[in-house]
């Protein structure tokens, strides 16, 4: 009953949401609880999906948050996958169409939404440990019932697996290293009420139980960063003034020092530079110049390319040299839009991960991207019945695709080793 309830409140208050909350929003936050749902999480291990992995396409909404160029441009390579509305499927291709856009590479996921923030309510990603690429679901923290349902949309246009974990997110508030490392500013512990705190100044936050087992057991996460946003903006989402550009690599907002926000944006600066990647050493921090606000850091990687948000701003060359001295064999692309420092590119589209692409080579038996002799103790114990392997495991170890893990696929892994 109540999804009926949420459908007929979205149509009366807009058709067209605001990035901020509305006044009948800020009323009625008590619906977003009923909007929460757990299922069982995926089979272990779990591991989240970086935004700078292989992707095979990206999620948009019509009516466009962006420009018909920026589509026309990622069409190129990847598959647009375009949510829209029955009765405004012909508009949305005639638009997409008449800009020259490869339509061979659009897919529409039919069903209504009510803002064009793919990133914000968009699916979550994770490789299960039987190697299967899944949308892991949270609930979205507006009282939002069609955009709220947009990653069971797209898990069933995809026909893959769907989990959902009981917390309140938003995908602007979240990057991960795609090796158990995440990061989050405050609101990802303040939204919930089980996290009992609205901590908003301190760099890192406490820990929270409850988000922190959630993000272990549904999105291999072992590591989370929540800290306090230092822009002291409405929205406190990370990707406003931090991003993951690699495994080793951050980007970091620089303000002048008579900026109000400097003295916070340093401390978080500092604060990324002490911790540590999934390799144990220290991360390369690279800043960003932002003395108007501008919201660079608010870019889109996809595959070999990056989509940068620039402002006809004397400073968008320099943002753009930083993109290219950090990511050296990317093609870096600044596009122009309706912009804002807490609302740009990165908000509006959101990558949909190869779902064919295997990270592990055959005998990488314990997932670490490196075959070498702890594989092999890995495939005896296993035939020793002193571990257990999950499914992807058990096919990494099947080196000669005979159904049968056996000696045959130790000497396999033996022979992979030597001839390295």
């Amino acid at each position: 009953m109540y999804k009926v309830i949420f459908l007929i409140i979205s149509i009366l208050i807009s058709s067209e949401l605001p990035k901020e909350l509305t006044e009948w929003e800020l009323n009625n936050m008590h619906i977003i609880d009923k909007m929460r749902f757990r299922t069982d999480p995926p089979p272990g291990p779990v591991r989240a999906v970086a935004e700078y992995e292989p992707m095979q396409g990206v999620l948009i909404r019509y009516p466009f948050g962006i420009s018909t160029s920026l589509i026309r441009e990622m069409a190129e390579d990847v598959i647009i996958y375009c949510l829209v509305s029955t009765w405004s499927e012909n508009s949305a291709y005639n638009s997409m169409n008449s800009a020259d856009v490869n339509m061979d590479n659009v897919e529409f996921i039919l069903g209504s939404t009510d803002s064009y923030w793919t990133r914000d309510y968009g699916p979550w990603w994770v490789v299960d440990g039987n190697g299967e690429y899944s949308i892991v679901d949270f609930t979205y923290n507006r009282p939002r019932y069609n955009d709220n349902q947009a990653p069971f949309k797209v898990s069933e246009h995809l026909d893959i697996p769907y989990y959902s974990a009981d917390f309140i997110a938003t995908g602007g508030n979240y990057m991960t290293d795609g090796f158990g490392i995440a990061a989050s500013a405050h609101i990802a512990y303040t939204e919930n009420n089980e996290c009992n705190t609205n901590d908003d100044d301190s760099i890192p936050l406490p820990p929270c139980e409850y988000v922190d087992d959630i993000m272990d057991d549904y999105y291999g996460i072992n590591t989370f960063h929540v800290v306090a946003d230092p822009n002291d903006e409405y929205i406190d989402h990370i990707d406003c003034w931090g991003k993951y550009l690699s495994s080793t690599k951050v980007l970091i907002r620089r303000v002048p020092t008579s900026h109000s926000q400097y003295s916070m944006i340093e401390e978080v600066a500092s604060y990324f530079s002490s911790t540590l990647t999934n390799e144990g050493i220290p991360w390369e921090v690279y800043r960003v110049y932002t003395p108007s606000d501008q919201p660079y850091t608010n870019s889109l990687i996809l595959n070999n390319k990056v989509f940068v948000p620039i402002m006809s701003s004397a400073w968008d060359d320099d943002a753009i040299a930083v993109y290219e001295e950090a990511l050296p064999d990317h093609e870096i692309l600044g596009f122009t839009g309706s912009w804002q420092s807490t609302d740009a590119l990165h908000c509006r589209v959101k990558g949909i991960p190869d779902i064919s692409y295997i990270p592990y080579e055959s005998g990488d038996i314990n997932l670490d991207q490196s075959i070498n002799v702890q594989d092999i103790v890995m495939i005896i114990n296993y035939l020793f019945d002193q571990i257990e392997l999950n499914q992807q495991q058990l096919n990494l170890a099947d080196l000669n695709n005979d159904q049968s893990i056996n000696v045959q696929d130790i000497i396999l892994i033996v022979n992979v080793i030597l001839s390295e």
